[in-house]
């Protein structure tokens, strides 16, 4: 078949799919959508290409999650679902009829083209060249394609009928990993990532679907098992000479937070981080910031004279030197003791690629809530490459603290929190370290402010970021001896 008859027969089978599990697959068209939104860091304005839109099943949950501030483009290769598509009526988003997808749209004219099982066919490396044409120097493209490494899809694909008595397109194939990062370099996309993605599978029962989310934030980055996984999370980007920064887009939309915060940017060897992550938070959030506090914990890489620097041009960066005990917590004391804003933002520097996410703390403190968390395991996070080792730290302490505290929480431990100054500022923390980040999570749970969490997503670091100093075996005893203080205080008090 050609592509065009490839696109719709996939269309039109994936369309039944969805239809054939109304259990499981709002929740992941919801999951895939926000999975799409924290990948990309959109910010308003960008444009957004669906491939295979069909009825727009998917495409009403890309519309809710964007907030209706990106231009959306449907493409439906099916006449009757394109007609149902324009029926929804979805905001900025305009539904196209394609015959062939090379002719039929712009060539060059998207930020982000996106897709669900519609890309895994038998002409997928002819659809990735048409795929780079559509896509802006610099636009990055998302696909959750069916993984020939899981038994059920290994079992279609190996057996055709059975595959054709399941539903699946007669030109339907399960993506290879290596293959696909071969074809994807060589149409000329760079930075491929391809990435096991969802053990959900189609067929679990509604009260289970949160305790199988629960379990997959582990079961997903587990070596061998995570090869296993239903779906592969497709990424990669079409290269630009163009060295210029992502579009500068106001996201200070809350005029009473104008002015407001203090950034609390605790550094150790951060010198070719810190520049990004300040000039980062200005572009977006200008507004907002009432000063920078970056606190240089005893680097030895000039992070220090950075800093220095980008005072003498930015009058609300101040340098704080931590020259007592070494480590997180205590340059995280430093900094709330010096800020002098309404709220105080708590932040790593290797956060500077989730900057266009942080509206969403800011939006919760908006809406009255005294502080929000960036919530690295909520049902809507995303986590790209992150060491299965700390999944398993974390994970385990926050089963024991959710055990013994009785409280329901995800991702307290994350240094990304927005609060309202006088909650940091009135904190007692016991430890020098990391651990100290899972006390200003938890102490103020405890003492019962109120405060959310909000999915963010998680990148590992680039060579070019450096290496972070967190080492599991070495910050594990400060985190039992902070939950040990936080729940001794809170029987204590009780």
């Amino acid at each position: 078949m050609s592509l065009a008859e490839n696109l719709r027969e996939m269309e039109l089978t994936r369309e039944a799919y969805w239809l054939r599990h109304p259990q499981t697959s709002p929740v992941k068209l919801r999951g895939r959508a926000a999975t799409v939104r924290h990948s990309f860091h959109v910010v308003p304005g960008q444009s957004i290409l669906e491939i295979g839109a069909g009825s727009g099943l998917w495409t009403e949950h890309l519309a809710e999650v964007f907030r209706g501030e990106n231009e959306i483009t449907a493409a439906v290769f099916h006449e009757e679902l394109a007609l149902r598509a324009e029926e929804r009526g979805l905001p900025r988003t305009t539904v196209v009829h394609v015959r062939d997808l090379a002719r039929d749209l712009p060539a060059a004219s998207f930020d982000f083209i996106v897709g669900t099982a519609i890309l895994c066919h038998d002409r997928y490396a002819e659809n990735l060249r048409v795929l780079y044409s559509l896509l802006k120097p610099g636009g990055q493209l998302l696909f959750f394609e069916a993984n020939l490494w899981n038994p059920q899809v290994l079992l279609k694909n190996t057996i055709p009928p059975l595959g054709r008595m399941a539903g699946q397109a007669s030109c339907q194939i399960g993506m290879r990993r290596f293959r696909l990062l071969q074809e994807t370099s060589r149409q000329g996309l760079i930075e491929v990532e391809v990435i096991p993605y969802d053990i959900l599978h189609p067929r679990t029962p509604k009260s289970l679907i949160h305790a199988v989310q629960s379990v997959a934030f582990v079961l997903e980055h587990m070596p061998g098992i995570r090869e296993l996984c239903g779906t592969l999370y497709i990424w990669a980007r079409r290269p630009t000479d163009d060295t210029a920064l992502p579009p500068a887009v106001n996201l200070a939309s809350h005029p009473v937070l104008h002015r407001s915060t203090s950034v609390v940017v605790p550094c150790r060897n951060e010198a070719t981080n810190v520049r990004t992550l300040v000039e980062a938070m200005l572009r977006s959030y200008d507004d907002y910031i009432h000063e920078f506090v970056v606190v240089d914990d005893h680097s030895t890489d000039g992070t220090a004279d950075v800093v220095l620097e980008m005072a003498e041009a930015e009058p609300r960066v101040r340098l704080i030197r931590n020259d007592g005990a070494r480590g997180v917590g205590a340059a995280l004391r430093k900094g709330y003791a010096a800020a002098t804003g309404d709220y105080i933002l708590s932040i790593d520097c290797d956060f500077a690629v989730i900057v266009p996410e942080l509206r969403d703390l800011f939006d919760a403190v908006a809406d009255g809530h005294d502080g929000a968390i960036g919530s690295r395991f909520s049902y809507e996070s995303v986590l790209v490459n992150y060491p299965f080792t700390k999944i398993l730290g974390n994970r385990g302490f926050h089963l024991l603290a959710r055990i013994v505290l009785h409280r329901r929480f995800r991702d307290i431990s994350n240094n990304l929190k927005l609060y309202r100054a006088p909650i940091l500022k009135g904190l007692q923390l016991s430890e020098s370290g990391f651990a100290a980040n899972a006390e200003t999570g938890l102490r103020p749970l405890l003492q019962n402010w109120d405060i959310v969490e909000v999915p963010v997503s998680w990148v590992n670091r680039t060579p070019t970021m450096g290496s972070s100093s967190f080492q599991l075996l070495k910050v594990a005893p400060g985190y039992a001896r902070a939950l040990w203080r936080i729940v001794r205080d809170a029987y204590t008090r009780r």
